[in-house]
């Protein structure tokens, strides 16, 4: 199935303020990266995975881009409605399995859900 085009983040100046002012969560085998952004803007929740070449050849890359979007797409509800993800990839991703990277991208959405509650941002819908 997949991630539409429509929650995919696509242009520099998104990843350039994510980086800049989202907040950043160090998760092992990968660097979590997210923005609330304001409630005018579309609802929907956008994601991106990058993965450099330290991370492995181009099958390691995309098999953890793979991953990376699939668990999004299961769980893009335990983040708040209006948020920009950027997701890290290194190179020890591969020695966890799904269900643990799963259960890190898990904390990880929790503790921005906190953070958002805790500024009044608001909370997942």
């Amino acid at each position: 199935m997949g991630v539409p085009a429509s929650q995919r983040l696509r242009k520099q100046s998104d990843f350039r303020q994510i980086r800049s002012q989202g907040k950043r969560i160090h998760c092992g085998s990968f660097i979590f990266q997210c923005l609330q952004r304001d409630a005018s803007t579309p609802a929907a929740r956008r994601l991106s995975v990058i993965a450099s070449r330290r991370v492995g050849n181009a099958i390691k890359r995309t098999y953890g881009k793979r991953m990376l979007r699939e668990i999004f797409r299961k769980n893009q509800e335990a983040l708040p409605t209006c948020s920009d993800v950027v997701i890290v990839l290194r190179a020890s991703f591969d020695t966890q399995t799904y269900a643990q990277l799963e259960a890190r991208y898990l904390k990880a959405c929790a503790t921005i859900v906190k953070m958002a509650e805790a500024t009044g941002n608001g909370a997942p819908q």
